[in-house]
């Protein structure tokens, strides 16, 4: 039986009914290398386990749970999209509503991250600052609280955080922190517009997916950030 890196990945995470973890378990007594990998799984699942069940402990800052208890607040979405599509249908204010929209549209996009990146997609100085001087369960002058350092599987110094304004996955190049994974305000379900944001789990399965060798050790981090963050080869 093939076992895929998804099942085995939910395997290791408990998640497959008895049925299917008894075939992985068959699988995994026949192939060394399969046992090999579930091993190398479990191992880094700990690894960040031991670094972020403290993180996760703590209580959600308000800037990220105030806006999902606004939304919580709206009792008929569908009304109100209907009222707002009723106004927009008069021909007047249809038109003449298409500058504001365009402005609306360069706002979200120039501004809606609040200031964490630039159009390439790098870090803005204060979150690069945050990024390049505290050390995992350090918060920067910026309120950017740093959760855990590991290196991708080109050698590269990468970091998550969590800030005001979002979470996400920043690794370090020649031209600054790069952003591989960000917040967002919003995801579309359907027809619909949701309040969400990346949480802890979303952020912890991007750095398992990219921890070539699990976290970084505090020792390790600190060499790391003495060193510039450069690349380890």
């Amino acid at each position: 039986m093939t076992v895929s890196d998804e099942r085995l990945a939910a395997y290791a995470d408990g998640e497959l009914n008895e049925f299917e973890a008894a075939q992985v378990r068959r699988a995994i007594g026949a192939d060394p290398a399969l046992a090999d990998q579930l091993a190398a799984l479990e191992g880094l699942k700990a690894a960040l386990a031991a670094h972020y069940d403290p993180i996760l402990a703590q209580p959600v800052p308000a800037a990220l749970s105030d806006p999902i208890d606004q939304a919580a607040k709206v009792t008929n979405l569908s009304a109100a999209r209907e009222a707002r599509q009723r106004w927009f249908s008069k021909p007047v204010v249809r038109y003449a509503a298409l500058p504001a929209l365009a402005a609306s549209l360069l706002i979200v996009v120039f501004v809606g991250r609040g200031g964490e990146s630039d159009t390439a997609g790098y870090a803005a100085p204060q979150l690069a600052a945050a990024l390049d001087g505290a050390l995992s369960g350090e918060t920067g002058r910026d309120g950017t609280k740093l959760l855990l350092s590991f290196r991708d599987s080109a050698g590269s110094a990468c970091r998550a955080y969590a800030g005001k304004t979002g979470a996400g996955i920043a690794c370090h190049g020649d031209k600054g922190w790069k952003l591989v994974k960000t917040g967002t305000a919003g995801t579309r379900s359907g027809s619909e517009f949701q309040q969400a944001g990346s949480s802890a789990a979303d952020i912890m399965t991007a750095a398992q997916d990219m921890a070539a060798n699990g976290a970084m050790e505090p020792g390790e981090e600190a060499a790391a950030r003495k060193g510039g963050w450069a690349p380890q080869k």
